[in-house]
């Protein structure tokens, strides 16, 4: 899972992890996003990982497909180029992705914070996708 904002700029917050140790570290782990988002990313299943802007940036030019999940006119404002648009809003446990109809393959989730993403890979990991980033 990747945000938005990510995608524009590298985050600072492997820099903070980094400079943590410890339980410190545990106790205010940040994700691998900016901004940080509202609640925190607690989603844990063997099919999903979440991945720092380069990993993303690497897969994209792999051809990984890219699954936006925020809203139409969110989506029409600014998007990165070659991801589909999927609103959360349509996401129903059992789907199938038109974009990416292979539920062995890679996709790459994203939003603008992480929370839409994570709660969209839930719904594609219980669908059958084995591979939610």
């Amino acid at each position: 899972m990747i945000t938005m904002q990510d995608i524009k700029n590298l985050c600072a917050a492997a820099a903070v992890t980094a400079a943590m140790t410890g339980a410190a570290a545990d106790a205010a782990a940040l994700e691998p996003v900016s901004p940080q988002p509202s609640r925190p990313l607690t989603f844990s299943d063997p099919a999903y990982a979440k991945v720092p802007p380069e990993e993303a940036r690497r897969m994209m030019a792999a051809g990984v497909v890219v699954i936006d999940v925020r809203e139409p006119d969110e989506f029409a404002e600014e998007r990165i180029a070659g991801s589909v648009n999927v609103p959360l809003s349509r996401f129903r446990f059992g789907m199938t992705l038109d974009a990416q109809p292979d539920k062995d393959a890679q996709v790459l989730v994203v939003c603008r914070s992480g929370v839409r993403a994570e709660k969209a890979a839930r719904i594609l990991i219980a669908s059958g996708y084995k591979h939610v980033f």
